[in-house]
């Protein structure tokens, strides 16, 4: 199993044992088990995260609920007293428990208590939401015309230049409009982390969410070091596709635009229609019905390619989807579906197991975006792709030689960005010089000079902090998940319904009740490792 490294176990201690039980009144009937009273605070957190979960989401969808909604940041700060609440019967209970469920329980509390604690001041927790709801609700918008996010997404790939330029610039306007208080969300959070003690925000915070930087750091090394040089070799094919000289210099900015040159097949190749139905028809062939399941699925233009809530775990999960083009809209509908059967197929009876996303501590988001990315992985399957398209075999094969060098591009994309995050909670970092820098060591390309800074036009750094390492360990997972399928089931397991009811049992059923890292082991029988992720990835 994997533990917390021995520096992160003085603050959750801390966290879970304020101060000792208190002893029984003279005369009252003796308390015989410590642990009873983590039933009721067990249902009053899962009370309380599925409010999170509703107001989050109608935060997401509008409509004339979410005039009555309740504010998703006055919802949080309700966790500090169920904290309160919880620490004596934590220290009474763990004193006593040998049972290994309820220590699992205590675990997952004392993680989530770490997290809380790290941004529990009101003030985080009102910057955090209205951070993302400015994010989400920002209107990109020059001389009189308005953009969309998925227009901003073609302006990357334009042969105009100017239109690639507009699109970094609009970034650069919502940079601009959520800075400063970006900063005061990161000062906020830099002081709480001093306060526990043992490490940085971003040290503390990849603790509770089961990725120390022990466990994570060789990994992202190993698959850095490992991808190198096919990477500078998709540097030259895209260089040569697109005229310019094996030396020509490169801007970060011009990379959608360079990758689209090595050819891949058009957008309209990808009808939107088309894609529900082939999300649909493959989990039918693997034995599993999704249209049978409690799962709401609406579009809206809004800061992500998608995200999935599990309002009530398991019967309450919803997906927005952002209509982007081309095939995103069939990898984003993939993914987020994965997302939702994780939820949907969680059945333990303690709230503090089933996963809920709002703390830290009490879900694994590695393994969330794993469960994601099985599904996510398939459109650079051949397999997927001959059964759920009309593409030719020759199309298929440009497009899966343009997968793989978007995938690395996307992996060492996220390294820069776990560089730059990790940096902001170093006291005195230059944060946009650690960004060039990062740039140019893990794609190989330029930051314009003059090229305005957009590291804060993204929800992720106030709503979700600390989490873009996770896709590339979801990727890592999900790649040696899919060999195991084909070891255990064949060559031909998107076709075998039993394989459903194995991902039920292996993956899903039992919640947070192991630790992430043993669920892949136990699923795959190997320790976590790139090794199937490269496999992937290798040119045929």
């Amino acid at each position: 199993m994997t533990v917390l490294h021995a520096r992160w176990l003085v603050p959750l201690a801390i966290l879970g044992c304020p101060t000792p039980p208190p002893s029984p009144t003279e005369g009252a009937p003796p308390v015989t088990d410590p642990c009873a009273p983590l039933a009721a605070l067990d249902a009053d957190y899962e009370a309380l995260a599925r409010r999170v979960g509703a107001a989050t989401w109608l935060s997401y969808a509008g409509g004339p609920e979410a005039e009555t909604a309740e504010d998703p940041a006055e919802v949080r700060t309700e966790f500090g007293a169920l904290f309160d609440r919880a620490a004596p019967v934590l220290a009474a209970c763990a004193a006593e428990t040998t049972d290994p469920v309820t220590a699992r329980q205590l675990e997952l509390w004392r993680r989530s208590a770490l997290a809380w604690r790290l941004d529990a001041d009101p003030e985080a927790v009102r910057l955090r939401v209205e951070l993302e709801r400015r994010v989400n609700e920002h209107v990109f918008e020059r001389e009189g015309t308005r953009y969309s996010r998925a227009d901003l997404s073609r302006m990357a790939r334009s042969d105009d230049e100017h239109l690639r330029r507009l699109g970094l610039e609009l970034r650069g306007d919502l940079h601009r409009a959520v800075i400063d208080d970006t900063w005061r969300l990161v000062e906020v959070r830099r002081h709480a982390a001093a306060a526990v003690g043992g490490g940085t925000y971003a040290e503390l915070l990849l603790a509770a969410q089961g990725v120390p930087v022990e466990l994570l750091d060789p990994l992202l090394d190993d698959l850095e070091r490992r991808t190198r040089d096919a990477w500078e070799a998709v540097l030259l094919r895209a260089r040569a596709a697109a005229g310019l000289a094996a030396d020509a210099p490169l801007r970060s900015s011009d990379l959608q635009w360079l990758f689209d040159k090595l050819g891949g097949v058009p957008d309209d190749r990808w009808p939107k229609e088309r894609a529900w139905p082939a999300v649909v028809e493959t989990l039918a062939d693997l034995g599993i019905d999704v249209e049978a399941l409690p799962l709401v699925r609406v579009e809206g233009d809004f800061g992500y390619g998608g995200q999935t809530i599990a309002v009530a775990i398991p019967d309450d999960v919803r997906m927005m989807i952002n209509p982007l083009p081309g095939s995103r809209i069939w990898g984003t509908l993939l993914h987020e579906t994965g997302h939702a059967l994780q939820g949907v197929f969680t059945d333990v009876p303690h709230g503090m197991l089933k996963g809920y996303e709002w703390l830290a501590g009490a879900s694994a988001p590695a393994y969330s975006e794993a469960m994601a990315e099985l599904l996510g992985l398939l459109v650079g399957r051949p397999e997927f792709l001959a059964r759920r398209t009309d593409l030719s075999d020759d199309e298929r094969a440009r497009f899966l030689a343009v997968w793989r060098a978007r995938t690395l591009l996307g992996l060492r994309a996220h390294l820069v960005d776990v560089a730059v995050e990790r940096a902001l909670y170093v006291e005195g970092s230059d944060v946009e010089a650690v960004e060039r820098e990062a740039t140019r060591r893990y794609l190989g390309v330029e930051r314009p000079a003059d090229a305005p800074p957009t590291w804060a036009a993204t929800a992720f750094l106030a709503a979700y902090p600390c989490y873009m390492q996770n896709y590339v360990l979801a990727d890592v997972a999900a790649a040696q998940l899919h060999r195991a399928l084909a070891t255990r089931f064949g060559p031909d397991w998107l076709e075998n319904t039993e394989v459903g009811a194995f991902l039920r049992e292996a993956l899903w059923r039992d919640g947070e009740t192991r630790e992430w890292t043993d669920r892949v082991r136990d699923a795959t029988g190997a320790e976590l490792s790139v090794d199937a992720l490269l496999e992937l990835l290798q040119e045929p």
